[in-house]
């Protein structure tokens, strides 16, 4: 295999701060990176850095989760999609199951299992 390979391109759409800055550290030189603090900037930065994955939030500052999946799905439907949340709730991986998503982790969760999920995806 050739050591050029092309790291997979990552869309964190996660609005915590400190979240960020982890995913940057622990993540350097694994992933091509790119990050979207709300809904509406991830829409963007969906056609502007095209992700191989994204990592989706379900509480962001304008629009749920969900509703952002929906939107996604509806121009992007095979992208493969890890999704996070603080809830244990089933009621939102019911909702999201429907939408073709990779994998559904709770927080607080451990950085190798988000980066197992990101590699597994697709």
């Amino acid at each position: 295999m050739s050591a050029s390979v092309t790291p997979r391109r990552v869309l964190f759409v996660e609005d915590e701060t400190a979240l960020q800055h982890s995913y940057r550290r622990f993540f350097e030189g694994r992933y091509a990176m790119a990050y979207a603090p709300s809904g509406a900037e991830a829409m963007r930065q969906l056609a502007d850095f095209h992700p191989d994955v994204l990592v989706l939030d379900m509480r962001l500052p304008d629009t749920d989760g969900i509703a952002l999946l929906q939107r996604i799905r509806e121009t992007q439907p095979s992208l493969p999609v890890v999704v996070t949340t603080a809830y244990v709730s089933m009621e939102p991986l019911m909702n999201v199951l429907d939408l073709g998503h990779s994998r559904y982790l709770v927080k607080p969760y451990d950085l190798n299992e988000l980066a197992a999920a990101i590699d597994a995806a697709g």
